[in-house]
C-alpha cells in the first residue's frame, strides 16, 4: 500500500509508522480522542495524497491537472456534455472562482468552449469542445494505467466493501 508521508510516497505499512506514533501520542494526550478515526482521517488524506500525484504527474505532459481532468470528465459525463459553471463547480467540489479559473485555461487550449444558454440568455453554458472529448479518450487509459491500478491490491469483494463504507461515510458531509 502507498502512503504519502511528508510529501514523499512510500510503500510499506512500515513507513507511515512514525506518523501513526504521533496521533498515538496525541491521542494519549488529548481525553475522549477516537485514535481510530483519527488514524482513518490520515489514511485517507495519504491515500488522496498519492492518488493525486499519480494523477498530476500523468496529467502534466498534457498541460493539465486533476481538477482541470475532472472538469472535462464532468462534461464527459454529462449526456449533453454542457454544464453550467455553478452545475460544474458542484460536480467537481470547487469553488466557482475556482472553475472560473479553471474553464478560462480549458477555453484557450481549446478544450472547452462558453455557450449561450438557450433558456436564459444571461447565463452562459460550458460545453466539451471536440478537442476536450479527444483529449479524454485519450487520457483515460493512461489514468487507469497509471492511478486506478493502485486499486487491483484488492479483490472484487474488497472493492465493494470500500466503495459502500466510502460512500457511507461521505453521507455525513450532508
Amino acid at each position: 500500500m502507498y502512503y504519502s508521508v511528508m510529501n514523499k510516497i512510500t510503500t510499506t505499512p512500515e513507513s507511515f509508522q512514525p506518523v501513526e506514533e504521533k496521533i498515538n501520542r496525541v491521542c494519549g494526550r488529548m481525553p475522549g480522542s477516537n485514535k481510530q478515526n483519527v488514524l482513518l482521517v490520515h489514511l485517507v488524506k495519504h491515500v488522496y495524497a498519492g492518488l493525486h500525484s499519480r494523477m498530476n504527474e500523468a496529467l502534466r505532459e498534457y498541460e493539465l491537472n486533476s481538477v482541470s481532468f475532472q472538469a472535462l470528465m464532468m462534461l464527459f459525463g454529462d449526456p449533453e456534455r454542457s454544464l453550467n459553471p455553478s452545475e460544474l463547480a458542484e460536480a467537481t467540489g470547487e469553488s466557482r472562482a475556482n472553475v472560473t479559473r479553471i474553464c478560462d485555461e480549458l477555453v484557450a487550449k481549446g478544450l472547452l468552449e462558453r455557450t449561450p444558454n438557450q433558456d436564459d440568455r444571461r447565463r452562459v453554458d460550458l460545453r466539451l469542445a471536440k478537442a476536450g472529448e479527444d483529449e479524454v479518450y485519450q487520457l483515460l487509459p493512461l489514468l487507469r494505467q497509471r492511478c486506478h491500478v493502485v486499486f487491483d491490491v484488492l479483490d472484487q469483494d474488497e472493492k465493494n466493501v470500500l466503495e459502500s463504507l466510502l460512500k457511507r461515510v461521505l453521507c455525513e458531509f450532508d
